[in-house]
């Protein structure tokens, strides 16, 4: 039988009530004092539960600051100065864990670090010497103490992209030259302040930003796995680089900023087509089409994977095939195993494939991919904000990890840390010429100019 008319209207009734009561339910979880006590709770609980690693100056100072901005939140008004502390927290309990690790390990050696890091650190010692990080031994060097993961697979491929060692060199050669011990963090460090900067130039009132730093740089999902060396922060510090840029109506240096992701990681190019979304809609609405910008913008986009990448595809082509694709996308015997929290993991719990199996899960992603940006390519335009450009990344992560051969856990981390940032942009124009308010115009950066 077909619901009455009363009845339909019922359900639809119940229906826009459950949609207001959830949005006042996410209006009041999705404000600067839940984001700090969320995310910068959860932080200082675990840097108290690591203090023999960090000592006990770093979740001291971090709680006397983190109760100080806490009960700030309670007085209306004086956000400049609320997002100043702010950072200043972020750089205690983000940065400051992160130094004294750094600190530590000249006193006991590789401990608790994730074995990215001692390979990155070999291989940036390898490529100064002239020698290759491609279809190489890791035996004998400090990948040795790493030996344990997947029966050895860690001493016999190089999986990251050469963009992850290259900018760790001009580093290296300063701590060389200052004659301090070199660690992969102090690169991660730097991007940090990178990606301070970056959000601190988004186009976004301050309570707008407190959050999203608080979701990025306080979420302990995301800074405790920075603290062992996950190198996750960089190509996110790129994309969120770019999407600063992008509002800035910077659509070069944007692109460059999307293209570096990408180097990075394969998880930034999935930035890029959602740029060229915003781009093609700006160039449309010109009066004539910036054939010349375009062009110029394309090559920008391309440029970081082409001249990070070429040089060690003419160098050795099959090492560099056989470490960062086959080796992670299955194809070879010893493959990185099928694991983690995705779609293939749960395939091997019900028996339909062994870890050592090999599946196109490519296609997979692909087939998940093309639908997703096609809805954004229909929507994005119509209505372009911070928000729904990061929830459209946030949506093709998700999509690409969940249908990858492994879905790791620092993926997760980066999944929970991009879903935390599309509320409190959510509204916010993508292009800062469309803001009305001049108040939104102004940054921390632009204080920091004018001081």
């Amino acid at each position: 039988m077909r619901p009455s008319a009363v009845e339909t209207t019922s359900i639809a009734g119940r229906f826009r009530e459950f949609l207001r009561n959830s949005q006042l339910a996410l209006e009041r979880i999705t404000t600067p004092a839940a984001y700090l006590l969320l995310f910068g709770g959860g932080q200082l609980a675990w840097l108290w539960s690591q203090r023999l690693h960090f000592g006990v100056w770093v979740p001291a100072s971090a709680t006397i600051c983190f109760v100080v901005l806490l009960v700030w939140q309670r007085l209306d008004g004086c956000w400049r100065q609320k997002y100043w502390l702010l950072l200043v927290l972020t750089g205690i309990m983000t940065i400051g864990p992160m130094v004294g690790a750094i600190i530590t390990r000249a006193h006991l050696g590789l401990t608790f670090e994730y074995d990215g890091l001692a390979k990155d650190e070999v291989a940036i010692d390898r490529l100064l010497h002239g020698q290759q990080i491609y279809g190489i031994s890791w035996q004998g060097t400090q990948v040795d103490g790493y030996s344990y993961v997947f029966g050895g697979l860690e001493t016999r491929h190089f999986n990251h992209l050469p963009l992850t060692v290259l900018v760790g060199v001009p580093i290296r050669l300063l701590t060389a030259a200052a004659g301090i011990p070199f660690d992969y963090r102090m690169v991660l460090i730097c991007f940090i302040v990178v990606g301070i900067a970056a959000i601190s130039w988004l186009p976004a009132t301050y309570q707008a930003r407190f959050m999203v730093i608080c979701g990025l740089m306080l979420n302990p999902a995301l800074a405790t796995i920075g603290v062992t060396g996950h190198d996750d922060i960089t190509y996110l510090v790129a994309v969120f680089a770019g999407l600063a840029l992008l509002a800035r109506r910077q659509k070069v240096l944007a692109c460059l900023a999307f293209g570096l992701s990408a180097a990075l990681k394969p998880f930034g190019a999935l930035a890029i087509p959602l740029a060229l979304i915003i781009l093609y809609r700006q160039w449309k609405q010109s009066a004539i089409f910036p054939r010349r910008q375009a062009i110029l913008c394309l090559v920008t986009i391309a440029a970081p994977c082409a001249l990070s990448i070429v040089p060690f595809l003419v160098w050795n082509p099959g090492a560099f095939w056989r470490d960062v694709v086959l080796f992670t996308n299955g194809g070879i015997s010893d493959a990185y195993p099928i694991s983690g929290f995705g779609l293939s993991a749960l395939l091997v719990a019900l028996g339909i494939f062994r870890p050592i199996d090999y599946f196109p899960f490519g296609v997979l992603q692909l087939a998940a991919l093309v639908p997703l940006f096609w809805i954004a390519l229909r929507a994005l335009p119509i209505r372009p904000t911070l928000g729904r450009f990061i929830g459209f990344y946030t949506s093709a992560f998700f999509a690409f990890a969940f249908l990858a051969r492994f879905f790791a856990h620092n993926y997760v981390a980066t999944l929970v840390a991009l879903a935390c940032c599309v509320l409190p942009l959510a509204g916010i124009p993508l292009q800062s010429g469309d803001l009305a308010p001049a108040r939104l115009h102004e940054t921390a950066l632009d204080d920091l100019s004018a001081a």
